[in-house]
């Protein structure tokens, strides 16, 4: 996935994909609840992570900014949106956070 800088199979050009530790707790929360209530949907959770994982290290640029530098995008069928920064050919996942949550919040939860 995120690690390439060589032009994929579309002809775009993937950015390296970095995720932030609070990124990575917040998807193993959501996973761990997922698979709780339906074995096998945490699994399809993280499916719909990678797909847009994917999308934004080969266009960063394609969803809206909601504050200077950073983006966000929505997973489809999940109500999660993946939070971002795109400097350079690296693309930094910052938070992974549930839609109900206050956007607002997100850089000051511990």
């Amino acid at each position: 996935m995120g690690g390439s800088s060589e032009a994929d199979r579309s002809g775009y050009m993937a950015h390296r994909l970095t995720v932030s530790d609070r990124a990575v707790v917040e998807i193993g929360e959501a996973y761990e609840w997922y698979e709780e209530q339906l074995p096998g949907l945490g699994a399809e959770f993280l499916d719909a992570l990678d797909d847009q994982f994917q999308r934004i290290t080969q266009t960063p640029l394609l969803f809206s900014e909601i504050r200077r530098g950073i983006r966000r995008t929505l997973l489809a069928h999940f109500p999660y949106g993946v939070f971002y920064a795109s400097r350079n050919d690296v693309v930094s996942v910052l938070a992974v956070i549930h839609t109900a949550r206050n956007p607002r919040r997100w850089p000051h939860r511990p």
